[in-house]
């Protein structure tokens, strides 16, 4: 995890000043990160992480996220992080704002809290243009919107995804599980998946 120094703030999110992201992780200072997720009609992009990602290897994830830098705002971050994970070149007003949600997570190693503006983008590219950022990203896949409420809300065990793993150009199909995700919690991916759900019918 590459270190950076952002902005911290209090849990009102008023601006108190700046520190390594290394130390707010470890310290549990609140901050902000960028949360994006690509829509393709009735489909939802899913990342990949990297297998030596020091978090959550191997797992699913948010299709592109990360850390403001200090200064920096939510879209500023965004253009920055898709370019840099999946080489794809967005404007600002190509962003959908659907809300902040707060973030915590507690681990053995950190203590995450998290102010994360959270945006849909509306796919104008196919699964095949990305171009993964090595060591951060593993592969890029899309399953259908109702396939992840129905494993999110329980009604199913597994669904089917389909994507592209890194350095294998032929589009592969895996089954997965609520284990295969961040575990972000349930009830961030509902309200996500259930917003982009009425996103994608307009």
């Amino acid at each position: 995890m590459a270190d950076e120094l952002i902005d911290v703030y209090d849990s009102e999110m008023n601006l108190l000043g700046t520190a390594m992201k290394s130390q707010a992780h470890r310290e549990g200072l609140w901050h902000k990160a960028f949360h994006c997720w690509i829509i393709d009609d009735d489909k939802v992009w899913l990342q990949l992480r990297g297998k030596d990602k020091n978090l959550y290897p191997n797992l699913l994830d948010i299709s592109a996220a990360g850390h403001l830098g200090t200064g920096e705002t939510a879209k500023q971050a965004g253009i920055r992080e898709i370019e840099e994970e999946l080489g794809l070149i967005v404007q600002e007003a190509d962003f959908i704002k659907l809300f902040t949600y707060r973030l915590v997570e507690d681990t053995t190693d950190m203590c995450v809290r998290e102010f994360c503006p959270t945006y849909a983008l509306k796919s104008l590219w196919k699964l095949s243009d990305v171009l993964m950022q090595p060591e951060e990203v593993d592969g890029i896949f899309e399953a259908t919107i109702s396939d992840l409420i129905e494993l999110f809300g329980g009604d199913v065990s597994s669904i089917d995804i389909n994507g592209y793993v890194r350095d294998n150009k032929q589009l592969v199909t895996k089954k997965v599980t609520v284990e295969d995700f961040v575990p972000h919690g349930q009830n961030y991916y509902l309200k996500i998946f259930s917003t982009l759900e009425r996103l994608s019918d307009k």
